[in-house]
């Protein structure tokens, strides 16, 4: 861990200066921001008098709904980059190695995205204390931050910088696209889809723990309805876990991919 914190450092702060990570951040918060009232019941504003875990929840899980897609936009040339510069071979003769590299990456990568991600959460927490009066906002802020946007953020952060590796990346980003909107939005009743399931991204079983309530579509019968269990503190635990251990494993194929033709 220790060897990939210089690369981490590295990492974060030559993402974080990217204005397209800024402008695609506010661009999109905005967007979510305006047009929430017509985004149907599951993402409107929290009514009078509700708590602020609920209040931010709310807005954590709508920021959610496309937040992803920008992570992984901004983040789908980053190790194409090092290639197309040739500074790869570089890195991987460091101390770090192949795998304190790709993990420095990884982690830099994550704190770079989720700060405007987070600075969005304490704005609407800001908005909302002073229009509710309620100071609570900004640590439940924080805590939906944590729990709804950040797992995500990570699964989505693993196949960003591995997968377009083997796919380039605007096919990764075309697929990218697709696999988001069949993935997270499209209704189970519809197709086999992994809305709502302990896979999807956006966060469902968190959101319904911190909500008190169902958001998600378990018990809907369908091929993949094992992996829509009724939504509780456990399972929103476990959705995080398997979100964070999928999203890594496109990383661990791509450092034993290099190894290997650094082997050779």
């Amino acid at each position: 861990m220790t060897k990939m914190l210089p690369v981490a450092w590295y990492e974060f702060r030559m993402q974080i200066r990217k204005r397209s990570l800024w402008i695609t951040i506010v661009l999109i918060t905005g967007l979510l921001a305006v047009a929430r009232s017509g985004m149907g019941p599951r993402y409107a504003s929290a009514p009078p008098g509700a708590s602020a875990r609920e209040v931010m929840a709310r807005w954590a899980f709508l920021f959610a709904v496309l937040l992803p897609i920008g992570f992984g936009m901004v983040l789908a040339d980053r190790l194409i980059r090092d290639r197309r510069l040739r500074t790869t071979e570089l890195l991987t003769s460091l101390p770090t190695g192949v795998g304190g590299q790709l993990g420095g990456k990884y982690l830099g990568s994550i704190a770079a995205t989720g700060t405007p991600a987070l600075l969005a959460m304490l704005a609407a927490a800001g908005y909302e204390a002073v229009r509710r009066g309620d100071v609570a906002m900004v640590p439940w802020a924080v805590v939906a931050f944590a729990t709804v946007l950040l797992p995500g953020l990570a699964f989505v952060a693993g196949f960003a910088l591995a997968c377009p590796l083997v796919l380039t990346t605007p096919l990764f980003r075309v697929l990218f696209v697709g696999y988001w909107f069949w993935g997270n939005t499209l209704l189970p009743e519809t197709l086999p889809t992994l809305t709502g399931s302990l896979l999807t991204p956006n966060a469902s079983y968190p959101t319904s723990w911190l909500l008190g309530t169902t958001v998600n579509y378990a018990g809907i019968p369908g091929p993949l309805s094992f992996l829509r269990p009724a939504p509780t503190g456990a399972t929103a635990a476990a959705s995080i876990v398997l979100l964070v251990v999928v999203g890594l494993l496109p990383l661990a194929v791509a450092g034993l991919l290099q190894t290997r033709r650094r082997a050779a």
